[in-house]
């Protein structure tokens, strides 16, 4: 490995050798359930984590189990709270960097991001033919807010489709405990809640559409950490909380700059104008002067949505920049293929480069009517601590490493959401009136 790329990071030619994703599944283990339980249980003590179970009382595998997607802590809370039972579920590929035998022996399988990957259904059918629980994070990404991301419109449809019962795993306080943006740096915080409900029943889901399966889940499935800190006044006393929020909130309310935002200890300021935020113990953010134009970083996020919507809506969207790229084969981790370029507009994603090892080209293509969402990461450890998109086909995983001097992924994530959003938003619109 060299140093000048990165941890997790190798130079020369990429391996053949890729992920196999239609590996049969591993049933978890028995004698590794009791050590899983106790530990998952211990980490929950930690944190005084109350589990409420809602129309629980009775039930057993077969199920769909859906959960929200905060942090990595969310694993823990979810084996402890299905015991005794066990699970299947995806896990993103990068989780399997350096540990691939022990993910699959624990009952999860490999799934590259926001790819339609069938084999997905023959995994679910798999997992509750045998009486498991099959477990979705329907986000496929930690949220980048606190705040429910995008939960896909196959929901419905999956468990249309399958016909047993819906439980939703809504995990709260989580974000604040270990926020996506925090540079991996956790806050040590007590009274953390999870409520575990059956939302849906086989006979109930005989009387829905998939719409409105789909819907029942994302009303249960909403969360929203701040506010809920705020709300049930739970004290996070660190000192650095608000250091990484600007990662997030790229965009100024006040002057209306982008890419000017910074953050140091409590507070969060604008370089261009100078205004500046302080977040107080319970989640708030309080303007230092003036008016505070949001108390919760979550509004400011889906503020910065509404203005990225506008440049959709208006057709001007469009990110470039020089960049390079880390391509994920297998689990043995990444493997450097070179410097490129990477355009996001309207019509979708586009890379294209020079390979490292031969001189000849890469390049990848993602239409944008097919792409609902996008990965993202701050600070990435696993490459060389730089924000990056993660981009994925069934057969590749990137990771693209944009070099501009200004630039927000956050900006592209919401950006990929809110193009998806309108061109399928026309495309019925047009199918309704060829219809009449």
């Amino acid at each position: 490995m060299s140093k000048e790329y990165g941890r997790y990071v190798r130079g020369g030619a990429p391996e053949t050798k890729k992920f196999d994703i239609n590996k049969p599944v591993v049933k978890a283990r028995a004698f590794m359930l009791p050590i899983v339980w106790a530990y998952c249980n211990i980490r929950r003590a930690h944190h005084l984590e109350k589990i409420e179970k809602i129309r629980m009382k009775g039930l057993k595998p077969p199920y769909i189990m859906l959960c929200n997607h905060n942090s990595f802590y969310d694993f823990y809370v979810m084996m402890a709270a299905i015991a005794p039972f066990r699970a299947i579920h995806p896990a993103a590929v990068d989780d399997y960097i350096g540990r691939e035998h022990l993910l699959r022996i624990a009952g999860t399988v490999p799934k590259r991001k926001y790819t339609a990957d069938i084999s997905l259904l023959r995994v679910a059918r798999q997992a509750l033919k045998e009486n498991q629980i099959f477990g979705i994070y329907a986000e496929a990404r930690y949220s980048l807010c606190g705040v429910t991301e995008v939960i896909p419109d196959a929901i419905g449809q999956l468990i249309k489709h399958h016909k047993v019962p819906v439980v939703v795993l809504n995990c709260k306080g989580h974000h604040i405990y270990d926020p996506f943006w925090g540079d991996h740096k956790k806050r040590f915080v007590t009274g953390l809640h999870t409520t575990m409900e059956q939302i849906l029943t086989p006979d109930e889901i005989k009387e829905m559409t998939p719409d409105e399966i789909t819907a029942k889940c994302r009303e249960a499935m909403y969360n929203d950490d701040f506010r809920w800190q705020s709300e049930n006044r739970v004290k996070m006393s660190y000192r650095k909380r608000a250091e990484g929020l600007h990662k997030v909130l790229y965009q100024c309310p006040s002057c209306m700059t982008e890419y000017k935002m910074n953050s140091k200890g409590t507070k969060i300021f604008c370089e261009h104008c100078g205004k500046s935020w302080t977040l107080n113990e319970y989640g708030e953010l309080v303007a230092d002067k003036g008016k505070t134009e949001f108390k919760f970083a979550s509004d400011w996020y889906k503020w910065e949505r509404e203005q990225v919507k506008k440049e959709v809506l208006a057709g001007t969207y469009r990110f470039e920049s020089e960049c390079h790229v880390n391509d994920l084969p297998n689990s043995k981790g990444y493997v450097r293929l070179g410097n490129g370029k990477i355009v996001h507009d309207m019509n979708g994603f586009h890379v294209t480069g020079i390979r490292d090892y031969d001189g000849k080209p890469f390049e990848m293509k993602i239409d944008s009517a097919g792409q609902y969402a996008v990965h993202v990461e701050y600070n990435y450890r696993f490459g060389q601590y730089k924000d990056c998109i993660d981009l994925n086909t069934l057969d590749d995983t990137w990771y693209v490493y944009p070099h501009a001097d200004e630039f927000s992924v956050t900006k592209v994530s919401l950006a990929t959401e809110e193009i998806f959003n309108e061109i399928w938003r026309k495309r019925k619109e047009e199918k309704a009136a060829a219809s009449k």
